[in-house]
């Protein structure tokens, strides 16, 4: 019991500052999310109806250069300023453009998609299943340290 306590205080800490941070949680959503969706797709390779496909070619290719390029540029602007708060930003835009490389999804339909609770009921059972519910656990008590840390700052502010 004291191990699965202090393994939440620092799970709290990490994702939520201890319910202080309702950007810092909403920041892991979106990570978490964005995982669940690249090991959907690793795993399910059904994802042509809910994804708006931009065929290989000059389109893609402008895009990912788009990326890339804005993606070192914030590189670069954080090792000469070494701003702390743009770190997570960073980080936040290479997974997205990982996830936009990986799976073609461009528009962020697949990505939307998935967030949709019922569309795990519908999905096949095994191992996409228990991961994709793992997931949806995880960013269900996020979403909860989110709400907290609103009221919190909320009642501080009064």
């Amino acid at each position: 019991m004291k191990n699965y306590i202090a393994l939440k205080n620092n799970f709290d800490k990490i994702t939520s500052n201890n319910s202080a941070s309702w950007s810092l949680a909403l920041f892991w959503i979106v990570l978490f999310e964005i995982l669940a969706s690249l090991i959907e797709y690793s795993f399910v390779h059904q994802t042509s109806s809910t994804m708006l496909h931009i065929p290989d070619g000059i389109y893609s290719e402008i895009i990912i250069g788009l990326i890339v390029t804005i993606y070192v540029w914030l590189c670069v602007y954080n090792l000469i300023f070494w701003d702390k708060s743009s770190i997570l930003y960073l980080i936040l835009f290479g997974f997205i453009g990982i996830y936009m490389i990986t799976t073609h999804d461009y528009f962020l339909d697949f990505l939307i998609n998935n967030i949709n609770i019922f569309r795990l009921i519908q999905s096949d059972t095994g191992i996409n299943l228990i991961i994709q519910l793992f997931f949806k656990l995880i960013i269900f008590y996020l979403i909860f340290q989110v709400v907290k840390s609103l009221r919190a700052s909320k009642t501080n502010q009064l």
